[in-house]
């Protein structure tokens, strides 16, 4: 029966090192810094911004002048015959030659501001486009947050679940000499090795969901996702935000607070720019143009040649359009729109924020409540345990503390990562996550 119970050691031992491999445990930070150096949402939106900047310049907006050049060259074959009272007569075969060459510089001097308050309006929509980027990364990092505490949640509760093994080992093992001793029944060492059974059932699918976690978490990193990786257990959380002041940031810096906040300035733009139909485009050129032929059959004539420089002045005033107009009334009301936008966005990030440190407290108040439990279980569980040694107390009142124990172990776990996860979640409403 010592035999069986080896081989139980033996299976346990095997459970517990399955996908584990020694390393350097990886940081929050330091995946935070391989997040936005490689994820690829990110890497994706930064090129969209980069392509915003560039349609927000003034290149972009009709501010330089355009640069023309032209030239083509003509060359025409003749043959045939006249028809005379006195005959048909047929001439020589010619040849002819035209050629023209030209430069011309043209530039808007005047479009009722139109040009500046479209290259206004492309700035704003870079704001925007920025904006969006960083709320990428901020929906990215609240991610990466829920993510990688998963993983160390998971960790934690492989170590708990390895240690509960090795109890249901050692209770095993007791059984089978207490059985074999006489001094205990069957049952108990039945009742020892479904435990035991329990135990390493639980432990494999711990195991396995961790496994798929950290592919999950060097997705996110943009690394190779069968990738091994340790993540620390270690984290930080503030206990310091007060609840007016995560107000008063959000208000301030939320990311779609800003938004509107932007949009509401284009739409402003997007009046003025409407207006500038109403207004008349002056535009002026310059030039230099060369013109030459050659005849060499010609009967007076056998080439020209011409060239010289050009200017001008050019006025085109629309005066009526009735489009302009429709413009100008579809701008006013799109402002409205904005303005019952703005005000929608700040109730509702008002909202979020209040949910959030609500959350936020709730979690640590269950943090510190589950701290002491675990305190009380372990207490609880060495005296049961010592008691069960002793022959005070019975299989079944020790399984129970030993169940007390990795529950509380469990769910502390779980209660430190979620009060984290409700801190990035509270900085993310209050603009604070993202510099």
């Amino acid at each position: 029966m010592l035999k069986k119970t080896r081989t139980y050691w033996i299976l346990a031992t095997i459970l517990i090192s399955l996908g584990l491999e020694a390393q350097e445990p990886l940081s929050f930070e330091e995946a935070l810094s391989r997040t936005l150096e490689s994820n690829y949402g990110i890497r994706i939106a930064l090129i969209d911004e980069a392509i915003a900047e560039n349609n927000a310049s003034r290149a972009n907006n009709n501010y330089l002048p355009t640069l023309n050049a032209t030239g083509s060259y003509t060359w025409t074959y003749n043959e045939g015959n006249f028809k005379l009272v006195t005959g048909d007569q047929s001439f020589d075969p010619n040849s002819s030659y035209n050629y023209t060459a030209g430069i011309s510089l043209n530039y808007t001097l005047f479009d009722g501001q139109g040009r500046r308050f479209t290259y206004l309006q492309s700035q704003e929509a870079q704001e925007l486009t920025s904006l969006q980027v960083r709320g990428l990364i901020e929906s990215t990092v609240i991610e990466l947050g829920n993510v990688f505490h998963e993983v160390a949640r998971l960790e934690e509760a492989v170590e708990s679940l390895e240690e509960a093994v090795s109890i249901s080992v050692n209770r095993l093992t007791r059984a089978q000499y207490a059985y074999d001793y006489g001094q205990s029944t069957q049952l108990d060492k039945l009742n020892a090795k479904v435990d035991l059974n329990v135990d390493s059932i639980n432990l494999v699918n711990a195991q396995q969901q961790l496994a798929n976690f950290q592919r999950n978490l060097n997705l996110i990193m943009g690394e190779e996702v069968d990738k091994p990786l340790d993540v620390s257990e270690q984290v930080q959380i503030r206990m310091d935000i007060i609840r007016e002041s995560a107000l008063a940031s959000a208000l301030e810096n939320n990311t779609q607070v800003e938004s509107v906040q932007h949009s509401l300035r284009n739409s402003e733009l997007a009046i003025k720019s409407s207006k500038a139909g109403w207004f008349p485009n002056l535009g002026a050129n310059l030039g230099y143009n060369y013109r030459g032929s050659d005849d060499p059959n010609g009967a007076f004539v056998l080439g020209s040649s011409s060239y010289g420089p050009t200017a001008g002045v050019s006025l085109n005033w629309n005066l009526f359009n009735g489009q302009t107009n429709t413009r100008v009334q579809n701008a006013k009301l799109g402002y409205e729109s904005q303005l019952i936008e703005r005000e929608n966005t700040e109730q509702s990030v008002k909202s979020d924020v209040l949910n959030a440190y609500d959350l936020y407290r709730t979690s640590l108040f269950i943090l510190n409540t589950q701290a002491d439990n675990v305190s009380t279980a372990r207490i609880n569980f060495d005296r049961s345990e010592e008691a069960f040694k002793l022959g005070q107390l019975t299989s079944v009142e020790f399984r129970q503390a030993q169940l007390n124990l990795l529950n509380a172990q469990l769910q502390f776990s779980q209660s430190k990562y979620a009060a984290k996860n409700a801190e990035i979640q509270l900085l993310a409403f209050m603009g604070e996550l993202v510099d």
